[in-house]
């Protein structure tokens, strides 16, 4: 997935990176999903302003070569207003993923046999500046990104693949005065297909969905 899913909206279907692979580096020790995605590292003395759950259609997900699948989830935001005037966000994403026979794979980009779905789950904390987020809290209903298997069959970024193209983007909509300054302290999301797992985290990639 990369950061493409991160700020779906903000500028162009997710920071500008929704275009591109983000390359690996390695590191020892990082946090996995189940412990950097959670509200255990919001800072003392904040207060939740938002916290949205809604569900998303089509929305492209971007491998190492180019977008290569449908995925359909569930997104969970949280969002907090640091007593220093920043915003500190927490988002959990679980669903489902499609890819198509001739689509490439989100590891090493080899050509998909045949069409085929698998589960994900992952997320992202970070940082943020705004001059205020609407407190805004519940479901807030179902966003279609505009996706397209033909889209997704162009096989690479460079073949004119356009991602998704209705992406909806909470920081736009409840938070005046966003700088576009995101900094992500981590992310990540991990892939299941039979006994095959694909795991993207900013720290590098590992594995990959093949199928025959």
């Amino acid at each position: 997935m990369n950061i493409k899913k991160v700020l779906a909206g903000t500028a162009a279907s997710a920071v500008m990176l929704s275009t591109m692979a983000i390359p690996a580096f390695a590191a020892s020790t990082h946090p996995t999903f189940g412990t950097f995605v959670n509200a255990g590292d919001v800072p003392a003395g904040s207060q939740l302003v938002i916290n949205i759950n809604h569900k998303v259609t089509n929305d492209e997900d971007s491998g190492n070569v180019g977008y290569w699948a449908l995925d359909n989830y569930n997104k969970q935001v949280q969002v907090w207003q640091v007593s220093d005037g920043t915003f500190y966000a927490v988002a959990r994403y679980a669903g489902d993923w499609q890819t198509f026979a001739g689509a490439k794979s989100p590891g090493a980009g080899t050509v998909q046999g045949n069409d085929a779905s698998g589960t994900f789950q992952g997320g992202y904390t970070g940082t943020f500046t705004a001059t205020s987020c609407t407190p805004t809290f519940g479901n807030i209903g179902m966003k279609d990104y505009g996706g397209t298997k033909a889209d997704i069959l162009l096989g690479t970024y460079g073949a004119g693949q356009t991602g998704p193209t209705t992406p909806f983007s909470y920081l736009s909509t409840y938070c005046s005065g966003y700088n576009n300054d995101f900094n992500y302290n981590n992310w990540g999301w991990t892939y299941h297909y039979r006994n095959q797992t694909w795991n993207n985290f900013d720290y590098g990639t590992t594995g990959d969905i093949l199928v025959p």
